[in-house]
């Protein structure tokens, strides 16, 4: 083998195996769930978890590269109602799934300025099921900044809401999601 080609080889070689080096993980800064649903007496059912935790990475300024992962444990979910809490607790069993998590693994530019198309896995109740959402995602002096709002159906997850008297919590809940990352 010429030496130029000798050369060349190595060299491809060499950003082959670094190619996962030019995926730069992002730190996440803060992070938090808002969830809400509600039933016929009592239209505030809105617990908050702040302890949003996350395994991202960005190759570079593409926000369209962000792969990752998200988890959050369901029993630091709190609101304004401890005992509601624990109705919560069990329906949605935190014992035995302690962790719900999201991988995204793709992520799609739309028409609208700072909107994206976010494409994953969300793993709730012991089920995995793909889930796409809507987010602004915003890039700022280094700064990624990730908002959405979605809708998820709990039967979808085979989670049973509990119910008072044959009046039950609403079937679907509504998410608002926050997380601001840095390099």
């Amino acid at each position: 083998m010429s030496p130029r080609k000798n050369f060349m080889k190595k060299v491809l070689l060499s950003l082959l195996l670094n190619l996962p080096l030019l995926a730069g993980n992002l730190q996440l800064q803060e992070g938090f769930v808002a969830a809400h649903t509600q039933m016929l007496l009592d239209s505030r059912i809105d617990p908050l978890n702040t302890f949003l935790q996350a395994d991202i990475s960005m190759q570079g300024t593409d926000i369209t590269s962000i792969r990752g992962k998200f988890y959050l444990q369901m029993d630091l979910f709190t609101s304004d109602n401890k005992m509601r809490d624990g109705h919560m607790y069990k329906a949605i069993k935190v014992d035995k799934y302690p962790l719900a998590t999201y991988s995204l693994s793709k992520v799609t530019k739309i028409q609208e300025k700072d909107r994206y198309q976010i494409e994953g896995k969300m793993n709730f109740f012991g089920k995995t099921r793909a889930f796409t959402t809507e987010a602004e995602i915003i890039l700022d002096k280094g700064i990624l900044t990730l908002k959405s709002q979605s809708v998820i159906r709990m039967s979808d997850f085979d989670v049973q809401m509990p119910c008072i008297l044959f009046i039950c919590t609403r079937d679907e809940v509504d998410l608002f999601i926050k997380a601001v990352f840095v390099p």
